[in-house]
């Protein structure tokens, strides 16, 4: 009887012995990589009891026996362990290859990149920290296979030209659609007010419109290259999609990161101008030569005299420039957060330009349920710049180098110099009218994006998204009363423009995925209504009576106010299928429909279809003995439509026009109307193939591709009885004519040249080759031209032709000069001129190529037919290639970036190696001009050639020429030069402190960093850059240099620390 009680009594107490097995487990979580502490590691129980490592990996949770602990942490296999004691638990993670695997953003959606059948490039946080930028166009340059990327201006804030696999349009903008968290903008960039309106040229005044996004918010950029990726956006994906995914909130402990820099930019050259001995001994040459009837007393001795000002030096200096960053990232299992603000402040190596910006950003995340997940974020931005005259004629750049270097900046009295005489040198006293004239543009843009996403069950969500991007800008401009010298202005002049625009658009659209068996299937379906309004007015006033007042108020005289007001709106219906046949055979089709404002019933909507195709040969039973050196091998096929509808609203139809009459307002009709207008149209071809080895160690993608583009809208020639193209003409009609074709190459490879324990070596290399050709224009293939400012030596620079890529150079050849009266008499001549010295040519004048005539046959005249291309601003090809070396916490990052077969106009040769100016200050080149001598002594016999010889028979250069009868400074390829570069883009030294260092002062991270950018670039240009970019991002106006900005060398010093 006793061993029964005593049996039952042990029964009963074996569950009270159980739940007394309660332990404290406490451990350690490492990186099973290099042993180093994991801190932010989730522990918890089947019970989803938890907790997190510490900074040091370690942890202490509550666990029963038999209890399994879950170890998890962002891109490592998640570990489980039962508890069997209450020993401690040490685990160390291994990464994730199957969470790392890369994941690309597409049109409304994402998917794994070794899913993908379309043309798709991405750039991750790491690569973009390769090297300090200030806007996130920056980021593509030398990056992305098919894309390249141009500076248009060095200036704080300007905008670059960004083409896609080539441009494809006359008209409207090259600029790809940029879609930031759901929100679409334009690439090309707005317009601030210039200069033109207190006189002058405008020069670079295109602004960055991606200026607002700090690049520290970036998490990820995708680029949509082929159409088959991109036709997902319709009518705005014509010129490639670049989609820009910013930091998200994360789950885990809360961070902060602080990421600051200081910045010193160093000009890097300057042009070789006279100086003042120098130019004391031009003003000797010219008088010897006959060219001017005495020398001043100044320059009776050049040696005597010193240098001068160096007018370069006066308007150019180093300059400082600063980053901060500041940002919170935390969130539960439920809900995720993160809230950053950032502070640039650059100031231009040029005076008077700086850029400032201000943004702050946040956004959360949060599961209700398994059912129902919401989102949203908002950031807002302010950029104030000081906009300088530059990149044209009267700029800054060109001003400085023209002015003499006998003229001080100040004179005695401590007030600005100027000429002595009113024909001497430049218009104005650089270092003065930089300081004193102003031109300051404000932005505030605000950025928001909300969303519901509805899971209805394991294989079908809805998502519903809702974007808001509104502006406003407002640009002053004021022009003072100034005495320079003998250079004086006595109007006071003041401008202002406001601006304001808000664009909305909503999307819904469901995704449907299932697999079964082999076979794995991926539909979407939705809709996108989206409207944009924008208006805008500008004021200004001259004759005001002082230069201290810079407000618009009673005082002065209205000359100018005028405004704008419109809109436009689109609706949308899209889908997308994918199917995957067991991971070997790939198939996508989009298709979209848009409906737009800016055309006419006949024409609203356009259909932009895709399909594309891959096949993962290595996937095949026949390939599996390559498995052990081949990862990945895919072929990929694609085909697609998009559409480019950025020409001005109403253009389809006819609008009024007020002017002002005897009789009061009248009005009459502004341009032609044309109902059947329609989108332009590309289609484009793309193959494939992605190349894997050695466990995806080297990674190989080729694409090639042909793309045309049709159905351009453009305004042709027509009889005057229909309209024109003039300021006073009813305008003609926008019309569907005309094609291009754009076809190339783009590789992309990546390596893991060393993985090692402590040494790592990784390079990157992108090869972008574009062939551009206007295949049509109008029923006449009728040219049409790029010009240069009203008041050029030379307007058409540049020719947009059938059988020609867009913006060729077009002008006279040249044969060098005019040696002696033999040749001038045997050579042709420009029509109507005579031999003279002075109102006619002469020996050591520029001797031009008689290439045709009104017959086609050379007619021994230089005329409009002896024109023709004489250069191309389109590269054969663009490359980057960089290289990241890790050494234990040591990191090292060279990039190198470089542009094949482009040609630049050098307009600043123009003026600087011109011969025409007594008084502007010209190269140092122009010493070796061709210099005149006369048989018989006699220096002022202007009719008798044969007394006239070069002194210097080697000469390039032509003679000095007062009136330039002969035409020696026309547009021709004596300023063509080759822009082929090789740079030394970044040099990037950093150094991780151990986390041993940092264990007891709350830092879990530490990055000390050192960065140089535009190191060094290796080029036969001239000019101080290579890298000209696009004129106010014009297709049709590449690579002309009329005095660029120069990019400064770039020295930062920086740190990033997380808390």
């Amino acid at each position: 009887m006793r061993k029964i009680l005593f049996l039952l009594l042990l029964i009963c107490m074996v569950p009270c012995a159980m739940y007394a097995q309660n332990y404290q487990i406490s451990g350690k979580v490492t990186d099973a990589k290099d042993g180093s502490p994991m801190p932010g590691v989730t522990v918890q129980t089947q019970t989803k009891v938890g907790v997190m490592t510490d900074f040091d990996g370690n942890y202490t949770i509550k666990a029963n026996k038999g209890d399994v602990l879950t170890y998890s942490f962002i891109g490592m296999t998640p570990q489980s362990v039962k508890v069997e004691s209450d020993k401690p638990i040490n685990v160390a993670l291994q990464e994730d290859n199957v969470a790392l695997e890369e994941v690309v953003v597409v049109g409304y959606g994402t998917m794994k990149k070794s899913d993908l059948t379309g043309s798709v490039s991405s750039l991750s946080a790491d690569r973009l920290k390769e090297s300090v930028i200030t806007n996130l166009d920056q980021a593509l340059q030398g990056r992305v296979a098919g894309v390249q990327v141009a500076s248009n201006s060095g200036a704080p804030g300007a905008a670059t030209s960004i083409r896609i696999r080539g441009a494809s349009s006359i008209n409207l903008t090259n600029e790809p659609l940029y879609v930031i968290d759901g929100v679409p903008m334009s690439g090309a960039g707005s317009s601030t007010v210039g200069f033109s309106w207190s006189g002058g040229s405008n020069g670079q005044n295109v602004v960055n419109p991606l200026s607002a996004i700090a690049p520290s918010d970036i998490l990820s950029i995708d680029v949509l290259k082929d159409a088959s990726a991109a036709a997902i956006y319709g009518s705005a994906g014509a010129n490639g999609v670049v989609i820009v995914t910013t930091k998200r909130g994360n789950k885990g402990r809360t961070n902060i990161t602080y990421d600051g820099s200081i910045s010193l930019q160093s000009p890097i050259d300057k042009l070789d101008m006279m100086n003042l001995r120098q130019y004391g001994t031009y003003q000797q040459q010219l008088y010897n030569e006959g060219f001017l009837p005495n020398v001043d007393q100044a320059y009776l001795d050049p040696s005597l005299l010193g240098k001068g000002t160096n007018w370069q030096d006066a308007v150019m200096d180093n300059a400082w420039m600063q980053n901060h960053s500041l940002s919170l990232n935390g969130g539960t299992d439920k809900t995720q957060y993160l809230a950053s603000i950032s502070y640039t402040n650059q100031d231009g190596i040029l005076l008077n330009s700086d850029f400032e910006r201000f943004t702050g950003r946040v956004n959360v995340d949060n599961e209700f349920n398994k059912y129902i997940k919401v989102g949203a974020s908002l950031s807002y931005s302010r950029t104030d710049e000081s906009i300088i005259n530059n990149d044209g004629i009267n700029g800054v750049v060109m001003q400085a180098a023209l002015m003499s270097p006998a003229v001080p900046v100040y004179d005695f009295d401590g007030n600005y110099a100027g000429p002595e005489t009113v024909n001497g040198s430049s218009i104005y006293n650089p270092v003065a009218l930089t300081k004193d004239q102003i031109n300051t543009l404000r932005r505030e843009r605000v950025i928001a994006n909300i969303y519901g996403q509805f899971t209805l069950n394991q294989y079908l969500n809805f998502r519903s998204e809702v974007g808001i991007d509104g502006s406003n800008s407002t640009n002053k401009g004021f022009k003072p009363s100034y005495e320079y010298g003998q250079l004086k202005n006595t109007n006071v002049m003041i401008m202002q423009n406001e601006a304001h625009s808000l664009y909305w658009n909503w999307m819904n659209y469901a995704t449907y995925n299932q697999t079964f068996d082999k076979h794995s299937i991926n539909l979407m379906a939705g809709t996108e209504a989206s409207k944009s309004s924008w208006e805008s007015l500008q004021l200004q006033k001259d004759q005001l009576s002082s230069n201290d007042i810079h407000v618009i108020g009673s005082d002065g005289k209205f000359v100018a106010s005028n405004g704008t007001k419109d809109s436009s709106a689109k609706v949308s219906v899209f889908g997308r299928a994918n199917y995957n046949f067991d991971n070997r055979y790939l198939l996508t089709a989009t298709l979209r429909a848009d409906g737009s404002s800016r055309f006419g019933v006949n024409h609203r909507w356009g259909y932009f279809p895709s399909f594309a195709a891959a096949w993962r040969i290595s996937s095949e039973k026949f390939m599996e003995e390559t498995q052990n050196w081949l990862s990945n091998l895919k072929l990929r096929l694609g085909y697609g439509m998009n559409g480019n509808d950025g020409l001005p609203t109403y253009r389809y139809g006819s609008t009024m026009q007020a002017f002002q009459t005897v009789f009061g307002t009248a009005y009459r009709m502004s341009n032609n109307a044309n109902p059947d207008l329609k989108w332009e149209a590309s289609v484009q071809y793309n193959g494939g193939i992605d190349l894997g080895l050695f466990n995806n160690r080297v990674n190989l993608t080729v694409d090639t591709y042909y793309k045309t583009t049709k159905d351009l809208l453009l305004q042709p020639s027509v009889s005057p009885v229909l309209g024109g193209l003039g300021w006073t003409d009813i305008q003609t009609p926008w019309m569907n004519i005309g094609k291009v074709e754009n076809r190339g190459l783009d590789i992309s490879l990546n390596t893991h040249n060393i993985a090692g324990k402590d040494f790592n070596w990784t390079s990157a290399l992108s090869f972008s080759l574009n062939r551009n050709k206007v295949k049509e224009l109008d029923d006449l293939g009728t040219p049409s031209y790029g010009r240069l400012d009203w008041y050029a030596a030379f307007q058409s620079v540049s020719m947009i032709s059938v059988g020609q890529p867009i913006g060729v150079f077009y002008g006279y050849k040249t044969d060098g000069l005019y040696k002696d009266a033999e040749d001038l008499r045997n050579s042709a001549k420009p029509e109507g001129v005579e031999i003279h010295r002075t109102t006619g040519a002469w020996v050591g004048d520029v001797k031009f190529k008689d290439i045709s005539g009104p017959n086609g046959v050379p007619d021994g005249i230089i005329n409009e037919y002896d024109q023709t291309v004489i250069g191309d601003p389109n590269p054969d090809f663009t490359f980057g290639f960089s290289n990241t070396f890790n050494y234990k916490d040591w990191e090292l990052g060279i990039g190198l970036t470089g542009s094949v077969g482009a040609d630049i106009l050098n307009y600043v040769r123009v003026k600087t190696e011109g011969v025409m100016s007594q008084w502007d200050n010209q190269s140092t080149t122009v010493l070796n001009r061709a210099q005149l001598g006369y048989v018989n002594g006699n220096k002022y016999d202007v009719a008798n050639v044969d007394n006239s010889y070069i002194i210097n028979p080697n000469a390039t250069l032509p003679r000095w020429s007062g009136n330039d009868i002969n035409g020696n400074n026309r547009m021709s390829d004596r300023w063509i030069e080759d822009g082929s570069y090789l740079r030394i883009q970044n040099i990037s030294l950093a150094y991780n402190l151990p986390k041993i260092w940092l264990k007891k002062t709350g830092i879990s991270n530490c990055k000390l960093y050192f960065n140089v950018q535009n190191v060094y670039t290796f080029t036969g240009y001239s000019g101080l850059d290579p890298e000209i970019g696009s004129y106010n991002q014009q297709a049709g106006l590449s690579n002309v240099d009329m005095g660029r900005y120069p990019s400064p060398r770039v020295f930062t010093l920086g740190a990033n620390v997380t808390f």
